[in-house]
């Protein structure tokens, strides 16, 4: 499956790093393509075995905003 959140307050390349870092280590995340240019971060995921709010809190957790 493949999300993409529109993601409030990622400002450099370091906040996309430390999201992209939190959700891969989550088990089912295949690979999350964050950018701060767009405000975006881009997620493939299996839904067998990790929920969109999961990754959604995952993001929050980190300090963003998710407006899906």
């Amino acid at each position: 499956m493949k999300k993409e959140f529109q993601v409030a307050g990622m400002r450099c390349s370091n906040c996309e790093l430390l999201v992209k870092e939190a959700l891969e280590e989550l088990d089912g995340v295949e690979r999350a393509c964050p950018s701060h240019k767009t405000g975006t971060v881009a997620v493939e995921y299996n839904s067998e075995k990790v929920s969109v709010a999961a990754l959604r809190a995952v993001i929050e957790q980190q300090g963003f905003s998710v407006n899906e």
